[in-house]
């Protein structure tokens, strides 16, 4: 450990100028529809806002004190839905169709059947570099 710190290292390389950082995006494809979903990776900042979007606060009344949970379900439907690219979820004409006027998850769950909407979701976490693991450590993070 001593010789990594007396060597000269440079942090050129991780400078953001420097980095080739484009999101990945990926087709889905379902026998139901003639093109195919686009989804795109989720990043960090994402992670964070959909978690606190999915996050409730309630006055705990036996010790008043002010408790966060998580809900899960809500959590990975706002991470599938953020990855969609195409079809855009929040096209009117899409919407209408459907019958969920500015409601993006509840579009994605009536154009989806339970498994679709489940390989879709399966496709986003692997898109975005989550496992099974990872998800279980984002959830523990929340609960503390």
């Amino acid at each position: 450990m001593a010789e990594v710190a007396k060597e000269q290292r440079s942090v050129s390389s991780f400078l953001k100028q420097n980095v080739d950082y484009e999101l990945a995006t990926q087709k889905v494809a379902f026998k139901r529809f003639e093109e195919p979903f686009v989804i795109r990776e989720i990043t960090n900042k994402e992670i964070d806002v959909l978690r606190k979007k999915a996050t409730h606060r309630r006055k705990n009344p036996a010790t008043g004190q002010v408790e966060e949970t998580q809900d899960q379900e809500k959590f990975g439907e706002l991470m599938v839905t953020a990855s969609v690219v195409f079809p855009p979820l929040d096209n009117e004409e899409l919407q209408k169709s459907y019958g969920c006027l500015a409601d993006p998850v509840g579009l994605l769950k009536e154009m989806l059947k339970v498994g679709e909407m489940t390989d879709l979701s399966s496709e986003v976490m692997k898109l975005s570099g989550i496992n099974q693991d990872n998800l279980d450590e984002l959830v523990d993070e929340v609960k503390k």
